[in-house]
């Protein structure tokens, strides 16, 4: 009898144990801050494919959205000529089809390589549509082959930005096919397209982080954010306010990776944000998996999912999944990484504008948009 009851205490100990929080150690909360104010490449070339997956839509849908656009471009079409209705239901036929048949095959498919060094930026880029037969049942009936993206594909476009002191961007473009170059300047920094990438070997949740366990100085950016030791001391102690952190070994890899969840509460203590890491042991900014869920629906906002990492850290292997309010897939992407050097000089004339002389030049200098 003595036995069983010593038996029993001992599975309901462990149970309690299994369901205890389980509170950062300073030096995992030392590891958790050194992935939050990790420091961004200062300049990357890289060069990878990806594949988009939308959401499904119906041809009624696609045929809706591609008219609209069509008006916002052109107005309604009561006030197009016939030869403007004619090439309104052109272009919505050829979208609606192309949107179709790369539904059917998986996705829209790109190859980019992007080159990115502080304050300047290229992005070369190419789309692989499937093959596919447009304006089926027209005169203009044609059958379309598939472009193949590999390693010996050229691209269609090149994108260059640079920008100065006081905001101000520079920006050459140039449309290969057409050998058509332009240049301008713009008030607005258009959003840099690293960003994402950049994303890919650092912790997703690092601002948040930042801006618990840190003192904010001037700004929003990580420099204007510094570690404060009370807040760390707190964090391990589950005594600072408005965050919760746990962190154990991950149960399919206990020896080598670390599962890290992070919940954000209201005043009245109610969870708002949910969030799981799956993170190498020694380096939390390494992720192999992440997540963000709403703790109200408990559906799924968000995940990230990382495999083939290099020796920089980068990985090579990596897809993202958006989600709506009622948990339903957004979109998918899935990118596959070439090749990839970080910290490594480019050469200035990857950021000049310089097109080749059979290249039409228009030269649109000025504020726009």
């Amino acid at each position: 009898m003595k036995r069983a009851i010593v038996i029993l205490l001992i599975v309901v100990s462990a149970n309690v144990i299994a369901d205890t929080p389980v509170l950062p150690s300073y030096q995992q909360a030392a590891r958790l801050v050194a992935a939050a104010w990790k420091a961004p490449p200062q300049s990357i070339d890289i060069t990878y494919y990806v594949t988009v997956r939308d959401a499904a839509k119906t041809e009624q849908d696609l045929r809706r959205i591609y008219e609209e656009a069509h008006e916002q471009m052109y107005g309604p079409p009561e006030q197009l000529n016939s030869y403007m209705l004619e090439s309104r239901e052109r272009f919505v036929q050829m979208n609606v089809e192309r949107f179709l048949k790369e539904q059917q095959e998986g996705g829209r498919k790109y190859k980019l390589r992007i080159r990115f060094d502080g304050n300047r930026q290229r992005v070369d880029k190419v789309y692989g549509p499937p093959a596919r037969t447009v304006l089926k049942g027209t005169a203009q009936e044609e059958f379309l082959p598939e472009k193949k993206l590999d390693v010996n594909t050229p691209f269609e476009t090149s994108s260059i930005e640079i920008t100065d002191q006081n905001n101000v961007s520079e920006r050459f473009e140039y449309l290969h096919e057409s050998k058509t170059a332009t240049r301008r300047k713009i008030k607005t920094r258009a959003k840099f397209e690293d960003s994402k990438i950049m994303r890919f070997m650092m912790i997703p949740n690092d601002l948040l982080l930042r801006m618990k366990l840190g003192t904010r100085k001037n700004g929003l950016f990580k420099a204007f954010y510094e570690p404060n030791e009370t807040n760390i001391e707190q964090l391990c102690s589950g005594t600072l306010g408005g965050i919760g952190v746990k962190i154990q070994p991950d149960e399919d890899a206990p020896d080598v990776k670390h599962r890290i969840e992070i919940t954000l509460y209201n005043q009245d203590k109610t969870p708002f944000y949910e969030s799981t890491l799956i993170c190498a042991k020694e380096d939390y900014s390494k992720v192999y998996y992440g997540e963000v869920r709403s703790p109200v629906t408990n559906h799924l906002i968000s995940n990230r999912t990382c495999s083939n990492f290099d020796s920089q850290g980068f990985p090579h292997n990596v897809t993202v999944i958006e989600y709506d309010s009622e948990g339903k897939v957004k979109f998918n992407e899935t990118y596959q990484v070439e090749s990839v050097r970080l910290n490594t000089p480019i050469p200035d004339e990857v950021f000049e504008f310089n097109p080749p002389k059979d290249y039409a030049v228009e030269g649109l200098c000025g504020h726009g948009g």
